[in-house]
């Protein structure tokens, strides 16, 4: 132990690398550790009634000094004396608040938030964090629907009437919407019941109207409608799109990948020299990092971007953003909504602009087959029974397969767009 002096609290450093530890032999107990960047900070020592060793925190220095700091570890040995634990009861309070503040559900979705982005919200061993996307959707809801209705109520007097009312309304509103909130409210009360703030979920088992299942695929002329208006927004009356939503659209089209995906397109998952996208796990649906090779047109629509956007980081930069961020996937489907309206064409989303494009790849104008255009587009495999468990180490990533079909359909989406027709003599390259 060492006298500590002002001198010395403000002067000692470790050797580098370590960590120093100083212990006061004016006030027992009460110990100085300075980090090996310099940081200072104070704690005491002792033992409670079951002898058992304590380090309780005091501070920081220098906003605690050492006259201050001795004042506190006499007082926290003086409760020792009593009988008392500081560490216990500062624990127990700590635990106290939490229950607090987990009692009402907007305390609860505070933490099943920040839990969800760390991949803590559920049991188990195969924890993992939820997408960012889709948290902030799911956070979207919460906050524009669900918080106003429930965020003051306590978590043990939501009864199970109560949210099946409010979904049933918001189902009437919107069926999605009533979905949404139906999932997420029924999220937050399992992540109750893990948390033991109640003990069952009245949300489980609450009936919502699923969606009727999109089939909607456009034709030869919807879509040459849609890649011209892309090309030249300013060409159709009274359509309000920017070049930057229109190269995006349009790379959607190419691509055949989901709208987050491609609203999230960085120029770091972009190799032009191999002619590929790799979009990270943490970007897609299945939680798995997908390959998608590079059509000739895809590139042309990179140059295009570097052109009229020049976003650094994001090759679909906002420019609603005085940093940089991506265009907000939202925005991407209104884009969509006011371009098809536009137009005079049947309601189409950017998610039709996929399904069209795997329609016509394993339709007899390509000749694909169904697994291979499921690789294009980045879903599990559909085989089913052993050959879903083969998958679980099956790592190859039919590169060569979905270049092939990619490239085929960018020529043929060049020729609906441009009204040429293939030679007689050229056939699209089948998958063996």
């Amino acid at each position: 132990m060492v006298k500590l002096s002002n001198d010395v609290v403000r002067n000692s450093l470790p050797q580098p690398g370590k960590r120093l530890e100083l212990r006061d032999d004016v006030e027992p107990g009460l110990i100085l550790r300075i980090t090996d960047s310099g940081k200072r900070s104070w704690s005491v020592r002792y033992r409670n009634a079951a002898g058992e060793h304590r380090r309780q925190k005091i501070g920081s220095y220098p906003t605690i000094g050492l006259a201050a700091a001795r004042e506190a570890a006499r007082k926290a040995k003086g409760a020792v004396a009593e009988g008392d634990d500081p560490v216990a009861v500062a624990r127990a309070n700590r635990a106290e608040e939490r229950r607090r503040h987990l009692h009402k559900l907007s305390g609860l979705a505070d933490a099943y938030f920040a839990a969800a982005a760390e991949g803590t919200h559920k049991g188990g061993p195969r924890a993992m964090p939820k997408r960012a996307s889709t948290l902030a959707e799911e956070q979207r809801i919460y906050d524009k629907l669900v918080k106003p209705r429930f965020g003051d109520s306590a978590v043990a007097d939501i009864t199970r009437i109560e949210i099946r009312d409010f979904v049933s309304k918001q189902a009437r509103r919107a069926v999605s919407n009533g979905r949404f909130c139906r999932n997420i409210i029924r999220q937050l009360m399992s992540f109750a019941v893990r948390e033991g703030v109640i003990d069952l979920n009245p949300a489980h088992d609450i009936a919502v109207a699923m969606p009727e299942a999109r089939t909607r695929v456009l034709n030869d002329d919807e879509l040459r409608a849609v890649w011209r208006a892309c090309q030249r927004p300013a060409s159709v009356d009274g359509l309000v799109l920017s070049l930057e939503m229109g190269i995006a659209l349009r790379m959607a089209a190419v691509t055949l990948q989901r709208g987050g995906e491609v609203t999230g397109m960085r120029w770091n998952e972009i190799d032009q020299s191999a002619r590929t996208w790799l979009i990270p796990a943490t970007r897609m649906k299945g939680k798995r990092s997908h390959l998608v090779p590079l059509s000739e047109q895809a590139l042309d629509l990179l140059d295009e971007a570097a052109d009229t956007i020049g976003g650094s980081e994001y090759v679909f930069q906002s420019p609603r953003s005085a940093s940089s961020a991506a265009i907000d996937r939202r925005a991407f489907s209104r884009a969509m909504n006011r371009l098809v309206a536009s137009l005079g064409i049947p309601s189409a989303t950017p998610h039709d602009l996929r399904r069209t494009g795997a329609t016509m790849l394993t339709s007899e104008r390509l000749g694909f087959s169904r697994f291979i255009v499921s690789q294009v587009l980045g879903h599990s495999s559909d085989t089913g029974g052993a050959a879903a468990v083969t998958a679980r180490y099956d790592v190859h990533d039919y590169v060569t397969e979905k270049r092939r079909a990619i490239d085929a359909w960018g020529r043929l989406l060049e020729t609906i767009v441009s009204e040429r027709q293939l030679p007689e003599n050229v056939t699209p390259l089948l998958a063996s």
